[in-house]
């Protein structure tokens, strides 16, 4: 039994800080930025082909942004989640 009380798939939190809502909100973040910083790079694609340089330039720049993005969503997930008592560290750590 102490051993299914460390698994964390079957720690759930109740209330405001409730982690599987906490995990969903973040997952959902990166795969929004994810689809943006995609439509981003083929936008700046077109443009680079249609001779529009400096706008496909600024587009490729908002792309690398959001690319850096990335890491800093990762981040203030696993802080959210140390912050609440959550385990960071399981396998879902890596997904996004």
């Amino acid at each position: 039994m102490a051993e299914q009380e460390k698994d964390p798939d079957l720690t759930i939190k109740l209330g405001h800080n409730n982690e599987i809502k906490i995990r969903n909100k973040y997952e959902t973040f990166s795969i929004t930025n994810d689809i943006a910083i995609s439509v981003v790079f083929i936008l700046g694609s077109v443009l680079t082909l249609a001779r529009l340089s400096m706008i496909a330039t600024i587009f490729y720049l908002l792309g690398s942004l959001g690319m850096a993005a990335r890491p800093a969503i990762r981040l203030k997930r696993r802080t959210h989640l140390q912050r609440i008592g959550a385990d960071a560290n399981t396998s879902e750590s890596y997904d996004y």
